[in-house]
């Protein structure tokens, strides 16, 4: 079995995570209500709530699955890829893909998650520390 276990948990990603987070917070939080940092094992449940049926999510490649979408290994260890690229696919998701109106923390959940599956672990995180806000693209 494939361990959840993001890059993150270390303790600088995590604080370098954990600020990213919350430089997106509403301003109504207040601080004992700071966002949590994301959740690979979140992440995988709502992948599996809500791509399964047309990607293969799991690390082992086991399933059935659409032909033609990228399984989730895939599309973590796509040469050149970045959170920002997956965040714009989320948000604006292309035919057929349906728009599933996640929420930030489900967004960053689902990074958290494919980034367990990343197979060289010298690649940047998903999200990469440092990166600020979550830029949503231009609503076309």
């Amino acid at each position: 079995m494939h361990k959840l276990t993001p890059r993150w948990a270390r303790p600088a990603a995590t604080l370098a995570l954990v600020s990213i987070w919350l430089g997106s917070a509403p301003q109504s939080v207040r601080a004992d209500e700071e966002a949590k940092p994301p959740s690979a094992v979140e992440g995988r449940q709502l992948s599996e709530k809500f791509c399964k049926g047309c990607h293969i999510i799991g690390p082992e490649g086991a399933g059935t699955a659409q032909v033609g979408p990228p399984s989730f290994a895939y599309i973590a260890n796509k040469p050149g890829q970045t959170a920002q690229h997956i965040i714009d696919v989320l948000v604006q998701p292309h035919p057929p893909m349906p728009d599933m109106h996640l929420t930030n923390e489900e967004i960053g959940n689902i990074l958290a998650y494919l980034d367990t599956l990343r197979t060289d672990k010298n690649a940047p995180l998903l999200p990469p520390s440092g990166s600020g806000k979550l830029k949503y693209p231009s609503p076309s």
